[in-house]
């Protein structure tokens, strides 16, 4: 069978490609109809989709997650040291920890930027209306800030960036679950990325800076895994710019890489939130599709906690440079909370009687139909975008985001001048209680009387709508989820329903339109906004139905239906749960709400699901990418892969190699063959042509680490051996140079691009070295995995799906055995006896000199077999063998491998009160 790009490929060569997908879709109904195949094509539509998208996905290139164990990588293993272990832990905590401080100083410097940028706009607009007072000099005003900031944003995103554009959690998804995209962790992404947000929410779009956070974050995490940077070094003339293996240069494989680019998504969103655990949480439920305990989850809170504290005290000192080391206090403000802890009183403000969960029920269902009309709807919108916007046509962008912008902030403009005025609350001192770090996080543009603006209203009144339309999106949901709660009484405030009414279509349309322009822009922000406002109007509406039931004792929360819509939305749009519940807890302080959060989250998620894929998943499937989602996630395609084997889909012809390759045929295959690997094989005959199995397989070799060898001249057989059977390339002999080859092998931070580099690296490769002889031994993965020819097509999938591969070799239908392991055999008990008899082994062979130690100090190599002394209980004769000796076995190993033997003269034998061991 072909692969996808193949298949695709030989349907639409035929004359008529329409009646070839109409030939595959009938035979698919009269199958269905039998009942022999379910899960088939069903329609003409549906197979036009699929074949369109197999042919998208021949434009991504997929990674492998699965750890290189090939004689390089072995032999630098066994030459580590046991402090080296030990180094290599603590720099994982130190990285985890940088990168909280980074994004910490970043969400800072950006929150500083939006606060500096909506000051400047607002304070400049009212002092326009101050002075010429009517309409039009204060719109033109009003539209060129929004419009100004808005052609930057876009110019960052069309002509230096264009991956910048959106949110980017969908490109971080797909990259943490294996498919590489060129450029989207570079230093230049993460600029234009985050000044792109900057002006975006400034100029006023339906956006957030959250999405956005997600892709920063996640460069930064990359960057310091690998302590080093590709663009920094094309910066300075190809001279590499990373850090030695003992400052952190550890991690440098793909693994590790994937680790860390899901730490910083986590210190992304933690830092863009002020949320810690609901960040933390987010990356494990909607980013990372591979993570444990250890590598993500616990470093990742370290990241977290690291990056808020930093943006906490940033904030405190900018807002009280001379005293905030000593007398700010951390952790009483929300995100989205009005008012500090203190002044708020969440526990007397936020509650929930029993008879409301049924309504909260509704409005979680009500959330999931809102996202999944939200998410048709924006495909609809983006359908339209790849057609005529296509990313190509940088100047059409562009314009799109200027038009757009003008579009929103002229609509702004116009509910704010005809908004009608009411008068300003008698206690208007406790519904203000505001600060200058609550402006900070609230985006800026705090001006005069900062909740009840005046605007165009005569003295002693505020404009109505201009209270929410004349604020930046984020203070405007602050307001719907807590003013008033410094009031004596409970709902003593209550916003007019003309203006929820008309902020929840505002932000839903303009929602709709915007997420998916050519500029930074988030989608959480304007999602909560939308529940918030359809809450707090169900919660009016419960307010007056319990007056007319004459329930005086009984007041409504309307508080707790605002937040409780907004989670609800935004689980409907995003299909999160868990995340979304700690999230708006930690943003709004609503602990007292956690019931009632989770079951609207989840109503509005299976609402949801009954209509299809969440925004970011139907994103990414747009594209075509080749997304491996869990499996016990999508009944569907379990469905398809339980009626299909292994033998059914795989290539039976492979492009093999031989162990030894001339580079010219090694370079001829390369430009003939576009494969991401390739079998090893001493039974290829020709390497320049694909070979039908079964053929004996010795190993694995990738494309990059293939170009990778020819770049850096690494693997040539010397000359003079090169007729010679035993011609080989020899491993360097000392720890040093060993380290030194596998630092030049590193897949990070100078990672190549098979397309984009290839062409180069072969080019500049001289006509003396295309006649040498490349071996490939030493680099191959010797141990790829297997599956059984005739296994489901589902033991596959999983395979891929749980190991992170790229490629799965398929071995005949009775391959042979030698052994077999269980869970006992590897623990590290029984790991730690059979070294133990394995050093026994080879000390034994050598017993020339002899050197006595005493039992007590012997006695501590087998601290993990207590009560047992005798070779004959443990089966090993190592009961009484010297902690020293074992140190220099141990350091010795190295050599062990690679000549077969360790014992030198001065470790030869053990000898116990004159008894050999």
């Amino acid at each position: 069978m072909a692969n996808p790009a193949m298949r695709y490929q030989r349907l639409s060569s035929r004359d008529d490609s329409a009646a070839a997908a109409l030939t595959l879709c009938q035979g698919s109904q009269e199958l269905r109809e039998a009942g022999v195949v379910e899960g088939a094509l069903a329609s003409l539509e549906e197979t036009k989709d699929v074949l369109s998208r197999l042919h998208k996905m021949s434009t991504f290139e997929s990674m492998s997650f699965d750890p290189v164990e090939n004689d390089v990588e072995r032999s630098a293993q066994l030459h580590r040291r046991h402090w080296d272990y030990f180094n290599e832990e603590a720099w994982r905590w130190a990285i985890s920890a940088l990168i909280g401080f980074l994004m910490g100083c970043i969400a800072f410097l950006v929150d500083l930027g939006i606060e500096v940028l909506n000051t400047l706009k607002i304070s400049t607009v009212l002092q326009v209306m101050d002075v010429y007072g009517g309409v039009w000099m204060p719109y033109f005003a009003w539209v060129a800030f929004p419009v100004l900031y808005a052609l930057v944003a876009g110019a960052l995103v069309s002509y230096v960036e264009p991956l910048a554009a959106g949110s980017g959690i969908p490109e971080i998804k797909v990259y943490l679950n294996g498919v590489h995209i060129k450029g989207l962790l570079h230093i230049k992404a993460l600029v234009a990325k985050l000044c792109s947000v900057m002006f975006t929410i400034s100029a006023g779009l339906v956006a957030g800076k959250e999405g956005p956070f997600v892709h920063g974050g996640g460069i930064v995490g990359g960057g310091c895994g690998s302590m080093g940077s590709k663009f920094i070094t094309e910066l300075r003339g190809g001279k590499e710019f990373k850090t030695a293996r003992k400052h952190g240069g550890y991690f440098r494989n793909h693994v590790d890489h994937r680790d860390f680019v899901a730490i910083g998504t986590a210190a992304g969103v933690s830092t863009a939130f002020a949320a810690p655990i609901g960040g933390l949480l987010f990356t494990i439920e909607e980013g990372a599709s591979f993570y444990s305990l250890a590598t993500v989850l616990w470093r990742g809170f370290l990241a977290t906690s690291t990056g808020l504290i930093t943006l906490h005290f940033l904030a405190e000192m900018y807002d009280q440079p001379g005293s905030a080391m000593w007398e700010a206090k951390l952790g009483v403000k929300r995100d989205f909370g009005l008012y500090s802890d203190g002044d708020a009183s969440y526990g007397r403000n936020l509650y929930y009687f029993l008879w409301e969960m049924p309504i909260y029920i509704v409005i979680g269902a009500v959330g999931g139909l809102l996202g999944a009309l939200f998410i048709k709807t924006n495909v609809k919108i983006t359908q339209f975008r790849q057609r005529f916007i296509p990313i190509r046509f940088s100047h059409r962008r562009l314009v799109e985001v200027v038009f757009v912008a003008w579009v929103t902030s002229s609509a702004a403009f116009l509910l704010c001048y005809v908004s009608p005025c009411d008068d300003v609350p008698d206690n208007i001192e406790q519904l203000h209680l505001h600060s200058s770090s609550e402006n900070f996080f609230g985006g800026g543009g705090v001006e005069g009387n900062p909740y009840f603006p005046q605007l165009w209203c005569p003295d002693g009144q505020y404009s109505r709508w201009g209270q929410v339309f004349g604020a930046p999106l984020t203070q405007a949901l602050r307001l719907v989820f807590h003013l008033g709660e410094t009031l004596p009484n409970v709902g003593s405030f209550n916003f007019k329903v003309d203006s929820l009414a008309l902020l929840f279509l505002y932000t839903y349309l303009f929602m709709t339109w915007t997420f998916g322009i050519g500029a930074a822009t988030g989608l959480f922000v304007p999602s909560l906004t939308v529940g918030a406002t359809i809450g707090r109007l169900v919660g009016r509406g419960v307010t007056v139905l319990v007056q007319e039931l004459g329930i005086s004792k009984v007041r409504v929360s309307l508080g707790a239906y605002a937040i409780v819509g907004a989670a609800a939305s935004l689980g409907g749009a995003t299909r999160m749960t868990i995340s979304i519940v700690i999230l708006v807890m930690e943003t709004t302080g609503a602990l007292e709400l956690l019931v009632p959060i989770m079951v609207a989250t989840w109503v509005a998620k299976m609402v949801g699901d009954s209509f299809g894929l969440g925004i970011y998943d139907t994103q990414i499937e747009l594209r075509g990418v080749p997304l491996l989602a869990e499996d016990a996630m999508e009944p569907e395609s379990r469905i398809v892969h339980d009626e299909l084997s292994v033998n059914e889909l795989m290539a039976s012809e492979m492009v093999c190699l031989p162990p030894t390759i001339k580079v010219a045929d090694l370079a001829a295959t390369l430009r003939k063959f576009s494969h991401g690997g390739y079998p090893v094989s001493t039974e290829v005959e020709c390497p320049i042509r694909a070979q039908k199995g079964p053929v004996q397989i010795d190993g694995l070799i990738t494309r990059s680490l293939l170009l990778r060898l020819l770049q850096r001249r690494i693997g040539l057989v010397p000359q003079e051996l090169e007729g010679a059977s035993t011609g080989r390339y020899s491993l360097p002999p000392s720890d040093k140079e060993i380290l030194e080859l596998q630092d030049q092998l590193d897949a990070y931070p100078m990672r190549l691009s098979a397309k984009a580099d290839q062409e180069k690296i072969l080019s500049a490769v001289p006509a003396e070295v295309m006649e040498r002889v490349l071996d490939l031994r030493p680099f191959m993965q010797r141990q790829p995995f297997f599956v059984n020819s005739t296994a489901s097509l589902t033991r596959a999938y999983r395979l891929f799906r749980t190991m992170g591969l790229r490629h799965l070799l398929v071995a005949p239908t009775k391959p042979l055995g030698m052994g077999i392991l269980t869970r006992k055999d590897i623990i590290k008990e029984n790991a730690k006896v059979a070294l133990g008899e394995k050093a026994n082994r080879i000390v034994s062979g050598k017993s020339r000199m002899k050197k006595k130690f005493t039992r007590t100090s012997t006695r501590r190599l087998v601290e993990f077999m207590p009560g047992i002394d005798t070779a004959a209980e443990t089966g090993t004769a190592l009961s009484f063998a010297p902690h020293s000796l074992m140190r220099q076995i141990t350091r010795r190993r190295g050599s062990l491998v690679r000549h077969a033997t360790i014992v030198e003269d001065n470790v030869a034998g053990v000898e116990d009160d004159g008894e050999v061991v």
